[in-house]
């Protein structure tokens, strides 16, 4: 599994051949899990690539790692699969996108609608928690956090989640919308019946997390992306 690799995610791009761990980062690696002199760790930063670096020096605030090769990932998603989800509270949301990275979604953007929360949207930790995801699914682009945009801007064309619709066949599509908690009204489901597509997660009422997670995997899956 790639989570049992020692991975480790920095937000700066063009990574050379001498690299500092500081923060977190350094702390997980150097505290939690006791690395030592020697040893070698892969890097990602959000690019194409996995870096594997090889540990230099250990001082009490800082890791000092040196380039041994770097490699193409082999874990990013081929497929690009877009799924907006109606504002809930973040930590339900940062679940949400955790598991959406780890299966490989490519983009979530955030909406609201009538029957959305009036919440903060914390977007800059949730982007933080998918690219903390990606140390343990072994990506090394993470998907994108976008958003907040009003319900008028969701895409046409686009499958919907829609607890009275019986039909659970995914047609061809790469997009999903989930809608809050308390689902779409009357008004929104009709709008958006007539520009895109519903379809059933299955028998059950699912939470808004979990119905992105669902849809999310039944639509990867008919892709062949899982």
């Amino acid at each position: 599994m790639p989570g049992a690799e020692r991975r480790f995610y920095v937000t700066q791009q063009g990574l050379g051949k001498d690299l500092v761990l500081s923060g977190t980062e350094h702390n997980h690696l150097a505290n939690v899990l006791r690395l030592r002199v020697g040893e070698e760790v892969i890097i990602v930063c959000g690019d194409e690539f996995d870096y594997l670096y090889e540990i230099v020096s250990i001082t009490k605030s800082q890791t000092n790692l040196s380039l041994a090769k770097k490699r193409l990932n082999t874990y990013n998603p081929k497929k690009a699969v877009t799924v907006h989800i109606g504002v809930i509270k973040h930590d339900n949301l940062a679940l949400a996108v955790e598991k959406l990275n780890e299966i490989g979604v490519t983009e979530v953007v955030l909406f609201k609608s009538a029957r959305c929360q009036n919440t903060p949207v914390k977007l800059d930790k949730l982007q933080s928690v998918a690219n903390q995801s990606c140390k343990q699914c072994g990506r090394s682009v993470p998907l994108k956090i976008s958003g907040v945009i009003g319900f008028d801007k969701l895409p046409k064309g686009a499958l919907f989640a829609d607890e009275k619709e019986k039909t659970s066949k995914f047609p061809n599509a790469n997009t999903i919308i989930i809608g809050p908690e308390g689902g779409f009204t009357d008004s929104e489901r009709e709008q958006l019946r007539k520009t895109g597509t519903p379809i059933s997660l299955g028998a059950r009422i699912l939470r808004t997390e979990t119905a992105a997670i669902v849809g999310a995997t039944m639509l990867l899956s008919k892709m062949g992306e899982l």
